[in-house]
């Protein structure tokens, strides 16, 4: 009977070390990426960077609130934290392209987590040290790990596309020319526009209501009788309640930017407008307009001259984009998925 109960006692403890090895078989993570080994921290900062976007996507299907059961749950035939870990993946896959690529170039000695850490760091220190000292800091006085990362892959890119001889960099009359007609229309100038408008803010100069009807019936009144003979400016400078509200406005493409700081509410109500038309008389967030289009022109659009180094800038960097987005392709990530999944599902919620 001892004998038997001993035995019966060694097969559940067997049993039990089974399933705890099968369990951490399957819960230990292994990843390769590009022949570096993909560290547990580097893998969930990646995760953390593509959080909201798989977020936006399954939500975009529809899938609700993103409640606590949201990541396990299956939408469309997909589950969040699996999804979320094959983009962690792709994230690290165009880190080691954009690294690579900067190492090959010579831009940086070491393409590995390791180092990119420690430029961090060095860099955090050698601020730190500026500012101890009074010297000029530009920038932020401390990076982030995500803001570092943001900004020495804009320096990479920068360095790449800044030398012509590297792939994709050089651009010829041909190129630009052929951007400068897929995109014409955003280089075309706005039209010069002249206005005359009366703006009343009566709620800020605290009007009372009665003022305030009769404001409104004189805008009215002057609404009314505004024709090709009478403008706005002519019959509001006879109204003794509303002159001293008149406003002008002579807007050139080339001052579009100040005026929409100032007057940005004339602009949006009046930015329709042909030359001779006017709004009604609008009663928006306790202001009153009525508001007059005197002029109205066309201008040429922008020179390719003009903007040549904007699209030489904007060539290289899709160029180069492209080129990163080659190589991510290419690169291979050698790994089980099924335990990736499960190492993302039990990281999921930290």
């Amino acid at each position: 009977m001892k004998k038997r109960i001993c035995i019966i006692s060694t097969i559940i403890v067997l049993a039990v070390f089974a399933i705890g090895l099968i369990f951490a078989l399957r819960s230990r993570f292994s990843l390769k990426i590009n022949g570096y080994e993909i560290r547990e921290d580097e893998f969930l900062e990646a995760a953390g960077r593509k959080k909201y976007e798989v977020v936006n996507y399954f939500t975009e299907q529809g899938s609700g609130n993103v409640d606590a059961g949201f990541w396990e749950r299956e939408i469309g035939g997909e589950i969040p934290y699996e999804k979320l870990a094959e983009a962690a993946v792709e994230d690290l896959k165009y880190f080691y392209a954009v690294y690579g690529l900067a190492k090959e170039k010579g831009y940086i000695e070491d393409s590995s987590y390791d180092a990119f850490l420690k430029r961090w760091e060095m860099e955090n220190q050698l601020r730190k040290e500026k500012i101890e000292n009074g010297e000029v800091v530009y920038g932020l006085s401390e990076y982030t790990l995500d803001l570092y990362r943001e900004y020495e892959m804009d320096s990479i890119q920068k360095s790449y596309c800044n030398d012509i001889a590297n792939e994709g960099m050089e651009v010829t009359d041909s190129d630009r020319a052929q951007y400068y007609e897929s995109y014409k229309d955003s280089y075309q100038r706005t039209d010069d526009r002249i206005f005359d408008y009366i703006k009343i803010p009566y709620t800020e100069q605290g009007l009372d209501e009665d003022t305030v009807k009769e404001l409104k019936n004189s805008l009215t009144s002057i609404y009314k009788n505004m024709d090709g003979e009478h403008s706005l400016k002519e019959l509001a400078k006879d109204n003794e309640l509303v002159s001293p509200y008149l406003a002008h406005a002579d807007i050139t493409s080339e001052e579009l930017r100040s005026y929409s700081r100032n007057i940005g509410d004339i602009l949006e109500y009046g930015w329709e407008l042909e030359e001779g038309e006017s709004t009604a008389v609008l009663d928006e967030y306790g202001i009153l307009y009525l508001i007059e289009c005197t002029g109205r022109s066309k201008n040429d659009p922008v020179s390719i001259e003009e903007v040549k180094d904007n699209i030489n800038k904007t060539l290289r960097e899709e160029r180069y984009e492209k080129i990163i987005e080659e190589r991510a392709k290419d690169i291979r990530a050698e790994g089980d998925m099924e335990r990736i999944f499960f190492f993302m599902k039990k990281h999921i919620n930290e």
